[in-house]
């Protein structure tokens, strides 16, 4: 249960992956509680309460996959085919110092009783994290570091942040920089593609023109912190544009503005030739380094100079007035 609420920010109950009657508390990432249903009952992670057992979902124990094996060999871990455990009689479910990790690269077959490469997936079914949380729940992807699931009826529906972003399990938001614990290696984790929003998209208006203003409407692009698309009417063919050199779109307004006049949730690097920018949700206490318009890395101001003044492009002593440090994006 550890490992299940160290991908999920939400707070809440949760199903233990090794015992169908107990159950956990998840609160920012970690476990705060735990415990076991009485009378034999089995915990539902969709009502948050204990069942009868024959109404509950559960998840195949370790001595159920292992009855299929024989004393001495392995069965690989359902929520993680990296990993395995010996079926023997003396096992005891939480006993990690039992676990065996295949090599970076490999995944463990049930039936070959071998690790084997992890290009086909793994060899046997395995479950989804989302098997022990309630619907509705959006946390990261253990096997793909930046992306994320939402969590409907036990499945995974695998999701990726819009706009070259990545998804940091620690809080929850969509952000330009990988996290810091996602790994670094070539192949080890997602990456995201930087493609160029389209000059024409037919489907912009019709989603989202406002009837209840008539005339030209600019809407963002949904990508870039300085692009935006022109419709004429709702049926119209949306057309993309790029505000002026150094200024990004403001979507409330409707124009382009000084970058710190809004906490845009894309690339604020993008359209500038600025060194540094300042990081959105952070009350502008952390920049971020631009190489080329593309942020690069994430850096916090010291505790002598806590406030990054964009418009400086230094840390100062002071605090800013700065929509940007103010304004969530």
């Amino acid at each position: 249960m550890v490992k299940i609420c160290s991908y999920w920010p939400g707070t809440g109950y949760i199903g233990d992956s090794s015992d169908c009657q107990g159950w956990g508390h998840c609160a920012n990432n970690k476990l705060t509680a735990r415990g076991q249903c009485p009378d034999s009952r089995f915990f539902d992670v969709y009502s948050g309460t204990c069942q009868q057992a024959h109404l509950v979902r559960c998840a195949p124990q370790h001595w159920e996959l292992c009855a299929k094996r024989q004393s001495g060999e392995y069965v690989a871990d359902p929520l993680d085919c990296r990993k395995y455990k010996i079926c023997d009689d003396e096992w005891h479910s939480d006993a990690d110092d039992e676990l065996n990790y295949c090599a970076e690269g490999y995944v463990f077959s049930n039936s070959l009783q071998t690790c084997v490469s992890n290009v086909g997936g793994c060899p046997q079914e395995t479950l989804d994290i989302c098997a022990f949380m309630p619907n509705g729940n959006t946390l990261g992807d253990p096997l793909n570091c930046g992306l994320y699931k939402e969590c409907q009826n036990g499945m995974g529906i695998p999701q990726a942040c819009t706009a070259a972003r990545y998804y940091n399990y620690k809080n929850g938001r969509c952000q330009l920089i990988r996290p810091k614990h996602c790994p670094s290696g070539e192949g080890d984790s997602y990456r995201p593609a930087r493609n160029p929003p389209p000059l024409t998209d037919v489907s912009v208006c019709a989603k989202f023109y406002q009837d209840d203003t008539l005339g030209v409407q600019h809407i963002s692009d949904a990508q870039t912190c300085y692009g935006y698309y022109t419709c004429n009417f709702r049926n119209a063919v949306a057309r993309w544009h790029s505000c002026p050199w150094g200024t990004h779109f403001q979507w409330w307004s409707q124009k382009c503005v000084s970058p710190e006049s809004y906490s845009c949730p894309y690339d604020r690097c993008g359209n500038l030739n600025a060194p540094f920018v300042s990081a959105i949700n952070s009350g502008c206490t952390e920049y971020i380094s631009c190489r080329n318009q593309i942020s690069h890395r994430l850096a916090k101001c010291p505790e002598d100079y806590p406030y990054f003044d964009e418009k400086m492009g230094e840390c100062v002593e002071y605090s800013l007035n700065y929509t940007v440090c103010f304004m969530n994006g």
